[in-house]
């Protein structure tokens, strides 16, 4: 029985290896051409109203999408989605390549956004080779190798923009993206007790936790903040500054490097202090840095401000996930999940949709204030009530 279980054990450490790798392609995939993205779509002639729908087109197929997913995953299984998934980013990233007009990349961008929407089945397929009571642990690590895979791809991707071109960045995406969905393939999904009987009520249940909403509300506002400015107007802003697109992508690498800063320092604070604290010093870092976007003019204090933005995202974002996978039972995890990502794609879509207009006319600056003023409303919800502690930390 023993060494049983000591085999079991390995083809898990083999398995978790294999899902973490497909998961940095996965991202990396989706998020190579992120810096010079908002660039290419004005190249195309995009107005800035236009480039804030670019961007949030990226959201629509994650609103819609999610929870049937997660539904999907949890009656299936979660394999079958996570392959379709890297699929549909390698399929986005040529069309990205090909697009001749901004609308053609609002579509292709909009057809990543439904890859991106696999998110729902890949992290819960990782947290299922954990043993139960280690989902915090999960979650940790799958959210450092997503941040990880952030901050190198953007950081590369700055660097190929500016030395091969813009479109080798859509290319390279999508061929990440295949090799991600061939990895998966040698990933056999465990087998998981179904402790509930799936119904619309299981749903219903889902969407009803309190706690779930509370934390879906606040990750609407980091996500409002985190694609209207640092994967929306700040790589514009810079560049108004004088920064070239290399500079570009290191002024986002800051934020994405942070960020893992910030997911790690999540195991540390959850255990010393509650999660409505760690969750309000997110808030405070995010922003700061807001406000001191306003006026800052330099780009070495951009990345440094942009830096302080990511460690609060990257603290928030750790928190909150780990507590909407632990609201709900192993066997509807990924609903659980699905309902989440899918309330939280809702600040994806308002972020950049709401900036452009506000950027063409008022000013990128003024981005940062209402980005700034949707932060504090996110502190308020926290504050609201104590929000429950997770069992295990992180």
């Amino acid at each position: 029985m023993q060494a049983a279980d000591k085999n079991k054990s390995k083809s898990n450490t083999r398995y978790i290896i294999t899902v973490a790798v497909a998961t940095y392609f996965f991202w990396s995939s989706l998020y190579l051409y992120v810096p010079v993205l908002p660039l290419h779509a004005r190249t195309l002639g995009a107005s800035l109203e236009m480039i804030g729908y670019v961007i949030a087109s990226y959201a629509i197929g994650q609103l819609l999408l999610r929870i049937p997913i997660g539904i999907g995953s949890d009656i299936v299984g979660r394999r079958p989605f996570a392959i379709v998934a890297l699929i549909l980013s390698g399929l986005g990233g040529v069309w990205l390549a090909l697009s001749p007009d901004p609308w053609s990349l609002f579509a292709a961008r909009s057809l990543t956004g439904v890859a991106a929407a696999g998110w729902v089945a890949i992290s819960v397929l990782f947290a299922s080779y954990y043993p139960s009571g280690k989902t915090s642990k999960a979650m940790a690590v799958i959210m450092s190798v997503n941040t990880i895979s952030l901050v190198s791809s953007t950081f590369i991707g700055g660097l190929m923009a500016e030395h091969i071109g813009t479109l080798s960045t859509f290319y390279v995406a999508a061929a990440i993206a295949f090799g991600g969905a061939a990895l998966l393939f040698t990933a056999p999904e465990p087998k998981i007790s179904k402790g509930v009987k799936y119904s619309l009520s299981t749903l219903m249940s889902v969407l009803s936790n309190r706690n779930m909403l509370r934390i879906s509300i606040i990750a609407i506002t980091l996500q409002f903040v985190t694609f209207a400015v640092n994967f929306g107007f700040l790589p514009v802003h810079a560049e108004n500054l004088g920064a070239s697109k290399s500079e570009v992508g290191y002024i986002t690498t800051a934020g994405l490097l942070a960020a893992v800063i910030g997911t790690w320092a999540a195991a540390w604070l959850t255990g010393k202090t509650t999660t409505t604290a760690s969750i309000l010093l997110a808030s405070f870092a995010t922003l700061a840095s807001l406000i001191v976007m306003t006026i800052a003019t330099d780009l070495i204090a951009l990345g440094v401000l942009q830096a302080l933005n990511g460690f609060g995202r990257g603290l928030m974002n750790t928190v909150l996930i780990s507590v909407a996978l632990e609201s709900a039972p192993s066997a509807i995890r990924a609903t659980a999940m699905g309902s989440y990502q899918a309330l939280y794609a809702i600040g994806m879509l308002l972020g950049p949709a709401v900036s452009g207009p506000v950027a063409d006319g008022f000013g990128i600056e003024m981005v940062f204030w209402v980005s700034a003023g949707i932060t504090i409303f996110g502190a308020l919800v926290a504050l609201s009530k104590p929000l429950p502690k997770l069992n295990s930390g992180i």
